[in-house]
């Protein structure tokens, strides 16, 4: 239905809200055999690796210090929307700055876990409308004239074209498996994802012929994740819950509109990016998400993951130290002011 409305991403989006339907009208949250998200993202990763050479390598060495700029900019535009968001609907303020953090919900909700003091419904609550809100808007503001990116619908709708299956595809989407178990037990975030783009990268870049995924196993991949995101979207039980939904809403709009205006700002800086790949890149969505929706509309697959990937590695080895270091300076002036 998505894909005969033309709407963006429609593998993608189509599942993932007739998933919620499902489990809101059934009101149950059915068991899934095995994970339909890590199937689906050995063939994003395998997506992305293909798109690797040798000069994209030393582009994006290139881009380490606007990487690291633009993202403590967008960390700290987070934290001011987290104060906005605690003092319009009196929330605990450790809960609204860990929710806010564009880093994941699984990853988020695990790094909130260790800190003492935060609600993790709050934290869940507002990871989701944020996920929600850039699986909305950046589909709707890549398609739109703005950025022009309706351009590229028919590389994912569209299997006129198509590239054929072969055997060579199956066999290294085995051993992507492979690799990606062996990262997994290393603690690496989305294992299914780097496993397999490191190894076809590698591929890649080697001068090694890589074929093409057929857009069918790209449409069921994305299925795949849809589903998986469509069963993570729950809400819990939070006091007035209409009002801190709407200002979370608001605020997680604002930060992906804020992600447009950095995106401004670095093809200023940087010209051999296009908008439509620095937009993509900096938008505080998922790695996976952002990257399905690079691919289906030709953007620069490669800095769009490694912008996302710099941001995810900053916000789970930088962040928790951060975060510990400023709710103990503000429960020390706290008790300073108290006292």
């Amino acid at each position: 239905m998505f894909q005969v409305c033309q709407l963006p991403l429609s593998w993608l989006l189509g599942p993932m809200f007739s998933t919620i339907l499902y489990v809101r009208l059934a009101k149950i949250s059915p068991k899934l055999p095995f994970s339909f998200r890590d199937i689906g993202l050995l063939v994003i990763g395998y997506l992305i690796g293909r798109q690797f050479t040798s000069q994209t390598l030393i582009e994006m060495g290139t881009h380490l210090p606007s990487m690291l700029f633009m993202t403590v900019v967008m960390l700290a535009f987070s934290i001011l929307l987290a104060f906005i968001t605690s003092r319009l609907t009196h929330s605990n303020l450790k809960s609204t700055v860990a929710g806010s953090i564009p880093g994941g919900l699984s990853q988020m909700v695990a790094i909130s876990s260790e800190i003492k003091g935060i609600d993790l419904t709050v934290v869940t609550v507002i990871q989701i409308s944020r996920i929600l809100s850039v699986m909305i808007l950046v589909p709707l503001l890549v398609y739109s004239p703005i950025l022009y990116g309706n351009q590229g619908v028919a590389a994912v709708t569209s299997t006129n074209g198509s590239p054929g299956y072969h055997w060579i595809i199956f066999l290294i989407l085995f051993f992507c498996y492979l690799i990606a178990s062996i990262v997994k037990k290393w603690k690496f975030p989305a294992p299914f994802m780097i496993g397999p783009m490191l190894l076809v990268a590698t591929i890649s870049i080697a001068g090694m012929d890589v074929p093409a995924i057929p857009t069918t196993l790209a449409c069921v991949a994305q299925t795949l994740i849809g589903i998986d995101l469509g069963l993570q979207i729950k809400f819990g039980n939070i006091e007035n819950k209409a009002k801190f939904l709407s200002v979370v809403t608001v605020t997680s709009a604002l930060l992906v509109l804020f992600s447009l205006v950095l995106g401004y700002i670095l093809v200023s800086v940087d010209q051999d990016i296009s908008l439509l790949t620095a937009f993509i890149g900096l938008a505080p969505g998922g790695m996976a998400e952002m990257a399905v929706l690079g691919q289906s509309v030709h953007a620069n697959l490669p800095i769009i993951t490694t912008y996302q990937l710099f941001r995810l590695l900053f916000i789970l080895f930088c962040v928790p130290m951060i975060m510990k270091w400023g709710f103990q300076r503000v429960e020390k002036r706290l008790a300073e002011r108290k006292g």
